[in-house]
């Protein structure tokens, strides 16, 4: 029943208008400490990743990061914020979308004295300035981080207590939007930098990916079987998990999802119908489809990688268009610095077809071995592990040495390591941390380019995400 009626629902949306994501380009983050990065450098603030996210859709995007650390709301409080340059340089850039993110500097004890009486009526005071400009730009607040520091208890009362409920009412009063960081950041000890007030890089990461969301009008792409197109392959896919629990593909309504596939996440796919997408978390794709040449290109980014030995181009030999084919002698693809699997989730996939017992399909430089076959059996098996107590290689019973092509990948999602063969999980472990590395990764190699690992048979189509992906 349930199947049925969702089928009425997608053809009810494939014979009527398509909605689309925002069209606007400049975006002013407008905010404090944490919009500004303080304690980072702001090269990883919100704002810069936003950018970076924004660009993997449209490189037209621009982000402005406006934020002055200490500021307030407040125009009593002791920084008020439109007593900066950056409130000024803020309205200059004429911005199409402007994100507003304040709230904990009212907190502190020289401010707090003011908020029921001022903090409202000076944000609605600060986002009139920036609506009635002539670029009429969209808006959205932000509830504020929680503080997690241990004697800034009253802080965190006066945040949840007082603001937060003021913000909401400004939303309210004004139809706007509300990004609520609060509930994401809420006992999320990892996020915080060591003072348990500022987001780290990975905070600032879930930021940047939250105000994306929301933004663009969606999650990620809804390409669910990674063949970088959205189409009917896709559509069956969303309607077998209709009214289900399923996070992969809960792309709507930003930023976070709502926790069931339904209308809204069908909404998002009919918009990006017949579209080849780009979604910001693939992070380095090698095709391996080249003809000739020493240089395996990264569409996704800027991580092409070096033939080294005498890897042999298949153009016609691949699972998806070409390949690459490995002697186990000495071929190996290096590729520069990707990811740190330490950082935060990541996956990585790839289609071989041969190998060997203890060969190496791709590992990481001054790290660890991320995928391979194990040296007695054929079977896949990760060494990328923890390197506190508990942390051990993952061992699947699953043969990939069989001569048939099959799809091998290793996500961690922040608790659980999980190995797939063919799309299907055929090992997972809990794992609350992995060991880390800045090196670049080796594809067809171990992670030393000891003899007798590297890797024989043919490799393709080679995808890293910085998310837990479920194929």
């Amino acid at each position: 029943m349930i199947k049925r009626i969702s089928l009425v629902l997608v053809l009810a949306f494939i014979t009527g208008p398509i909605p689309g994501v925002a069209k606007a380009k400049l975006v002013a983050c407008v905010g404090n400490s944490d919009t500004y990065g303080y304690g980072l450098n702001r090269q990883n603030a919100y704002p810069a990743q936003l950018e970076r996210i924004l660009q993997h859709y449209d490189k037209q995007w621009q982000v402005g990061n406006f934020g002055v650390s200490g500021a307030t709301v407040l125009r009593l409080g002791d920084l008020p914020y439109v007593n900066t340059g950056a409130y000024q340089q803020a309205l200059a850039s004429e911005p199409d979308i402007v994100i507003f993110e304040f709230g904990g500097n009212a907190a502190r004890p020289p401010n707090r004295g003011y908020i029921q009486e001022h903090y409202a009526n000076d944000y609605i005071s600060l986002i009139n300035a920036f609506s009635t400009l002539d670029s009429k730009p969209k808006v959205w607040l932000c509830q504020p981080l929680d503080k997690i520091r241990p004697d800034w208890a009253s802080h965190a009362r006066i945040i949840r207590e007082e603001l937060m409920p003021i913000i909401a009412q400004v939303a309210m009063e004004k139809g706007l939007p509300v990004i609520d960081f609060y509930d994401v950041f809420k006992d999320a000890h990892h996020l915080y930098q060591s003072d348990g007030i500022h987001p780290t890089i990975e905070g600032s990461r879930v930021m940047a990916e939250m105000v994306a969301a929301s933004i663009l009008g969606m999650r990620w792409p809804p390409d669910f079987n990674g063949d970088s197109k959205v189409n009917i392959e896709d559509l069956v896919i969303l309607v077998e998990h209709w009214g289900q629990d399923e996070p992969s593909l809960d792309i709507a309504p930003p930023p976070v999802g709502d926790g069931i596939v339904d209308v809204q996440d069908l909404e998002v796919l009919m918009s990006c119908w017949e579209q080849e997408p780009n979604d910001h978390t693939l992070t380095a794709y090698w095709r391996l489809d080249e003809i000739e040449g020493v240089i395996a290109s990264d569409s996704a980014g800027e991580c092409d990688g070096t033939l080294h030995g005498e890897p042999i181009w298949r153009p016609e030999g691949g699972i998806v268009d070409g390949a690459l084919a490995f002697d186990g002698i000495d071929d190996y693809v290096n590729t520069p610095f990707v990811l740190n699997p330490a950082d935060w989730p990541f996956s990585v996939f790839a289609w071989i077809k041969g190998g060997a017992p203890d060969q190496v399909v791709i590992s990481q430089m001054d790290g660890a071995n991320w995928v391979l076959v194990d040296s007695f059996e054929g079977n896949l098996i990760t060494e990328l592990k923890s390197t506190g107590r508990g942390g051990s290689p993952l061992l699947s019973q699953t043969v990939i040495t069989d001569g048939e092509w099959h799809r091998i990948g290793l996500v961690w999602d922040g608790s659980y390591r999980t190995l797939y063969v063919d799309d299907i999980a055929v090992a997972e472990d809990t794992q609350d941390s992995l060991e880390g590395s800045a090196g670049g990764l080796y594809i067809g190699a171990g992670k030393a380019l000891e003899a007798g690992r590297f890797f024989s048979g043919l490799i393709d189509d080679v995808r890293i995400y910085d998310r837990a992906v479920k194929p």
